[in-house]
């Protein structure tokens, strides 16, 4: 694409130096802005180019070009040599995260195409790779084998083809972390859901005892406002005793605050929710693959493969859950009753107020 080229040749002390075409980088960088909102399509923003009029050395600009354009990492400082990247001396016509962002959303669109115009499979556009960052889609093979390699969208890529059932037995694997005994669900549905409610009852208790507590402060303070009104007593003893009074008001309501903040949701919905998970998760390899991917979105944020592992950054309530289940399987070991008698599961709250 030399006739496109939006850089020139410098020769300075016989080295060659990139220097920014001051014609063509304005659009460039405009091409890259207008992308990277994720409101195009390479086809949307060729036809609104075109409807512009917008050119490049005074021709049209093929969608082509502009997938090439926005894959060239020589625009944000960086160039491809030899299948290694380095770190140019020029100029960048773009920011990294400018240029990330467009890749990200260049790669998902590329792996969106490729499960609709192919077949449904279930961890394309889900998994990055971990040695360049693009994403894993999925190709069938003799009609019958599933394969996952990376897109290579930032070119050649080291990562080898891998069969969806490897994939399927990593992600089972971390999912059976989430699988909590029955009977530690039958011992939390009974045993912590009534330590629950009692917890709650004392909370409760706790919270009227104060109110009781503020309004007779309240009672004193307006028993003594008549006092002071009859001359029984001075309004400096008034000033001096109602201040201290609001003082103690002041510090119950606080309480009141921290009773009722600290009030956690109720535990009978959190057992139905790992019940759920439970379930869901041992049903993983009898699920559709839509059924699969719905799950996997909804539990892991990020996944990367590389060299035949699998790493996974979950969502936070999963990854609270996942570390609960780990101290109770670890301590498990040492002590038995499975689980049931653990205090990982058990409510904790602060009567003391």
């Amino acid at each position: 694409m030399r006739e496109w080229a939006t850089a020139t040749w410098t020769v300075t002390a016989g080295k060659r130096i990139v220097v920014p075409d001051s014609e063509t980088a304005p659009t460039i960088i405009d091409l890259y802005e207008r992308f990277a909102t994720g409101q195009y399509s390479l086809k949307a923003l060729v036809a609104e180019l075109r409807a512009e009029g917008v050119t490049l050395r005074g021709r049209r600009i093929p969608k082509s070009l502009v997938h090439q354009i926005l894959r060239n990492r020589l625009y944000m400082g960086e160039f491809d040599w030899d299948g290694v990247t380095y770190k140019g001396n020029h100029e960048p016509l773009v920011s990294r995260e400018c240029w990330e962002r467009v890749q990200e959303l260049l790669d998902r669109r590329a792996a969106t195409k490729a499960r609709k115009v192919k077949h449904n499979f279930a961890f394309s556009g889900l998994v990055h790779c971990g040695h360049c960052g693009c994403l894993l889609v999925g190709e069938l093979k003799k009609g019958r084998y599933v394969y996952y390699h990376c897109t290579g969208n930032r070119g050649k890529c080291p990562e080898p083809y891998t069969r969806q059932e490897v994939l399927s037995q990593e992600f089972m694997s971390i999912l059976r972390e989430f699988v909590i005994p029955q009977p530690v669900l039958d011992w939390l549905a009974d045993t912590v859901v009534e330590s629950d409610r009692t917890e709650q009852a004392a909370r409760e208790r706790t919270a009227k005892r104060l109110w009781a507590d503020h309004e007779r402060l309240n009672a004193r303070i307006e028993t003594m406002y008549l006092d002071k009104l009859d001359g029984r007593i001075t309004a400096e003893f008034f000033d001096q005793r109602s201040a201290a009074w609001r003082g103690e008001q002041e510090t119950i309501l606080r309480k009141i605050n921290v009773v009722q903040s600290s009030a956690p949701a109720a535990v009978e919905v959190a057992v139905d929710a790992m019940r759920f998970t439970s379930r869901a998760c041992e049903l993983f390899d009898q699920q559709s693959s839509s059924e699969q991917r719905r799950l996997l979105q909804l539990l892991i944020k990020n996944a990367a493969w590389q060299d035949g592992q699998l790493r996974t950054t979950l969502f936070e309530p999963f990854e609270i859950l996942r570390h609960s289940n780990r101290e109770s399987n670890r301590k498990e070991k040492e002590i038995s009753g499975a689980g049931r008698d653990l205090e990982i599961w058990l409510p904790k709250w602060d009567s003391n107020l």
